[in-house]
């Protein structure tokens, strides 16, 4: 049985299933630093340290958190740390599991539903990874722009250089 560690939260492996509440619990990492973020984020007493059997829930990372395999399952990406719901005093924020199936229809089966579901997961993934990918671009722009301006710098050194050494 796998619980979360996060104070006030309630989930456990006994309890919920990714199948059925759409909750996965993810073990702390192995490397030293990201290890002591998980730690540091999930803001528990300072002698609190976690082990190699310490997982969070899915219900502490934003839905950007998260990412797709070819095969289709749901992997936490490796620059994810927990974020949301951590605390009571925390305004709490719909978690990549909140999310209310589309046209839900009272005669469509277990499985459907559980595919409406999915679909409804993934656009909202795909949704935030387009957001990113437009900040990622600008990004790129700025230090485009910045890299040609470093270009002119040097080039502009490199003729003063230039100048006076034919001066003297």
């Amino acid at each position: 049985m796998v619980s979360c560690v996060v104070n006030n939260c309630k989930n456990c492996s006994s309890k919920i299933t990714k199948s059925k509440n759409g909750i996965s619990f993810h073990r702390f990492p192995r490397d030293n630093i990201r290890r002591k973020q998980w730690e540091l984020a999930v803001n528990r007493e300072a002698e609190w340290c976690s082990t190699s059997y310490s997982a969070v829930c899915s219900e502490h990372f934003e839905a950007s958190d998260f990412y797709l395999t070819d095969s289709g399952l749901r992997k936490l990406s490796l620059e994810a740390v927990p974020s949301i719901n951590i605390s009571p005093c925390q305004e709490q924020k719909p978690t990549i599991c909140d999310i209310e199936p589309v046209l839900a229809n009272p005669l469509d089966s277990d499985e459907v539903t559980s595919l409406r579901y999915k679909v409804k997961r993934l656009e909202v993934i795909a949704e935030n990874r387009k957001k990113r990918l437009i900040v990622m671009w600008q990004q790129k722009k700025k230090l485009e722009k910045k890299l040609e301006q470093m270009k002119q710098i040097i080039k502009h050194m490199i003729q003063n250089k230039q100048t006076k050494r034919t001066a003297r």
